[in-house]
Order: C-alpha cells, then structure tokens, then sequence
C-alpha cells in the first residue's frame, strides 16, 4: 500500500477543516484494504474511470491517495448510515439514551435499528412499558408475550410464510406432493405416446394398459385435448374408465361435449353409462343451455341414454333453441348447418356432429332457431313412448298432468267423527 501526503494533501485538509465542509461532505465511506485494515471517509474520486487511484477524505480531515490495487473493497454509505453511525457512538447506554436513538430510527424508517435498541432497553428494563408496545408484545396473564408466542399458543405454525393450522399445512403438503406426482404421470404419459411411433409401441401400450392412479388423470385430459387420432384417444378413455374417481368422470363428460369425433363421444358415453357415476346428470342438463348445437344435442343423448327422468322439464326447455353465429357472407356454411331434412335433422350430418363453417368473404352474425333432434328422442325415450314432435307447449302439458298424477292425494281432514 501506498500512502503519499504532500503539501497539497494537507493544504486541502486545512482548508476543509477551517470551512466546516467536512461537516457537509457525503457520508463516510468504508474501505477494506488488501492487508486487512478498514478505512472510514469520503470517497472523492468515486466517478474516475478507469480507477487507478482512490482519494478519500477521513475523518480527522486528511485526504489520502491510495493506489487501486492496495484496496480489496469499497462500500459506499448514504448520508443515513452515516448520521445513524454518529448518534450511535454518542448514544449513552442507558434507557433514555437507547429509547431517544430509537425513537429516530422510527422517524427515520430505519426498522432493523430500531429494533436492536428497543431490545437494549429490555435488557436495561425488562418491564419498560413502551419499549414492550414497540417491539409488539402484549400482557397476558400478567406475561410479557410476542405475537409468535401468542400464534403458537393458539396452535399455530409458521409455515411458508404465513401462521397456518396443523391441518391446513398437512393439505398444504399433500397438495404439492399431488402436484408433482401429476407432473411426473405427464411426463410419462408424453414418452409413451412419443414411443406409440417407434419399434417400443408395445411397450408404451402396456404402460397406458398399467395406468390406474387417480394422479395421472389431469394428464390424460391434457393429452386427450391434443391428441388428433382417434386410437390413441381411446387408449386414454380406457384409463379414465379404470380409475373411475370424479375427475376422472369429469374428464370424461368434458370430451363427450367438446370433442369433434363422433365416436369419441360415443365412446366417452358408453364409459360413463357402465360406471353410473351419481349426479352426472347435472353436467349434461347444465350443457342443454350451450350457446353450441352440436353440444346441446350430444347432452340431449347423454340424458336418454340414463333414464332419469327427473331430466324432462330442462329437455323440454331445450327441445328447440336459438343460436347465435357468425358465418361468411355469400357461403354456403349456412345451408349446409342448418338447413332441415324432412325428419328434422340438419342437412349433411348428424346433429351430433355437425359441420364447419368454410372461411373468407365478410363475416355475417345472424340468429337461427333451431329443432334438437336428439333432445326429443331422449324425451320420447323417457316418456315411454309419447311424441308429441318439437310442441313445448303439449310436452309442457303432459309433464304437468305426469306430475299430478304421481302426487299422491293427501287427506286434509284432521281428528275423527
């Protein structure tokens, strides 16, 4: 290290201290030298580029020059710390002195600090009333309690940041222990349908055959929603059908509804009609309202296929509907969708399927009323026969006079003769 005092040096020194500037400089600076030392001041040459040399002005009022190389590390402190430093070394330590330094650190923002003299004030004066309020505890039982204690007695844990009940944290830890778990299925899941295209087919097949944890069905919706030939979707229905627990019937009534192949909804239905899993029947009512045709009319088939008949009055609702669409002007999408057939049926495919729309041309929004066949067959199925077309009015009628019939007559008499 080198260290050179010139004239000039001291010439600067003098004058700051003559001027009182020491007093108005930035505050001190720490500079831990290669040799072990630590230097306090104010670095003057801070904004030199490249850096060969540090000035630093102490705190006596000298300003040294030391080479690059003699300093390892140099941290700058803001006007802050450096007030903080001059009050502390002037701080008294007693309680008035520790709870006056306190008091401007809670002025000044400065948390950490004023918590270490907070806790010197209880070590002066354990029962010191206001320092115990600071620092956040409370009397109880004629105790001195911090809010950790008071969270623990109440049977708290401090878990992720936050104080939660024993049994919220056992879900918290299942929670994520499923979440990896469902992670991991799907990434199985994935290296198998890549092997389905490779020589080790038959063993990705074997490993879709093993599939039965009830952790791999978020990964089965997934892939099925991707999945473009109809093999390999059954593949996934068939695991689905096995594990069987409410998601999994949830994933299955999802691709009945939404999937475009035909057979897949068929197939999705058959699973579902042999588990006769209870209240599936809500999720096929609720998509009688869909703003889709195609989707109104699957549930339709979905419901006559259950015989339930507590279904009939929301069939009834749905026997014909009203749809929003938007179509390219000029095309023939339109003929093609919703034109009928003598029996009712849409034109060119099943109402179960039903076709797409071709693209170009300006868009047109237009309304079309349209008759649910397959909402009515499911009607005629469950009424035992009577077919009273797409009337809502009569099939309303029959209902009413059905559901009167079944009430059972109640004697309003009371007492005897």
């Amino acid at each position: 290290m080198k260290l050179r005092r010139g004239k000039w040096t001291f010439l600067v020194a003098a004058l700051v201290a003559a001027s009182g500037w020491a007093d108005r400089l930035p505050a001190a600076d720490l500079f831990v030298l290669h040799q072990g030392g630590r230097l306090h001041g104010t670095w003057l040459n801070r904004q030199d580029q490249p850096l060969a040399q540090y000035r630093i002005l102490t705190e006596e009022g000298a300003v040294l020059t030391l080479d690059a190389s003699a300093v390892r590390l140099a941290l700058p402190q803001d006007a802050q710390d450096a007030e903080y430093q001059r009050r502390r070394e002037r701080c008294p330590d007693t309680v008035e002195g520790h709870w006056e330094l306190a008091e401007w650190c809670r002025q000044q923002g400065c948390k950490e600090q004023r918590e270490s003299h907070l806790q010197r004030i209880l070590e002066l004066a354990p029962d010191h009333v206001a320092a115990r309020h600071a620092l956040g505890y409370s009397q109880v039982g004629g105790q001195w309690v911090t809010p950790d204690e008071i969270q623990q007695r109440r049977g708290y844990q401090r878990y992720a940041g936050r104080w939660r009940l024993p049994q919220e944290i056992e879900l918290l830890e299942a929670s994520q222990e499923s979440e990896q778990a469902q992670r991991r299925w799907l990434a199985q899941m994935v290296r198998w349908r890549e092997m389905l295209n490779t020589s080790a087919a038959r063993e990705a097949y074997q490993g879709f055959e093993s599939i039965r944890d009830p952790q791999a069905v978020r990964g089965l919706a997934t892939l099925l929603q991707r999945e473009a030939y109809r093999q390999v979707k059954l593949l996934y229905l068939d695991a689905l059908e096995r594990i069987g627990t409410p998601p999994a019937i949830e994933a299955l009534v999802d691709r009945s509804l939404h999937d475009p192949d035909e057979e897949i909804f068929h197939a999705c239905l058959e699973k579902i009609v042999r588990l006769q899993p209870p209240h599936v029947e809500k999720r096929y009512v609720t998509a009688l309202k869909d703003e889709n045709n195609v989707r109104v009319n699957r549930a339709g088939y979905a419901l006559g296929q259950m015989q339930d008949q507590s279904v009939l009055s929301p069939l009834i609702s749905a026997l014909v509907t009203t749809h929003t669409i938007v179509i390219p002007r000029a095309s023939d999408a339109y003929t093609a969708t919703f034109a009928k057939t003598d029996g009712g049926q849409p034109a060119g495919g099943s109402p179960l399927g039903g076709t797409g729309f071709s693209s170009g041309g300006e868009p047109l929004v237009i309304s079309r009323t349209v008759n649910n066949q397959e909402v009515l067959s499911a009607l005629i199925r469950l009424s035992g026969g009577v077919n009273f077309g797409f009337d809502k009015r009569a099939w309303q009628y029959w209902l009413d006079n059905e559901n009167q019939r079944m009430t059972p007559t109640v004697d309003a008499r009371r007492g005897g003769p």
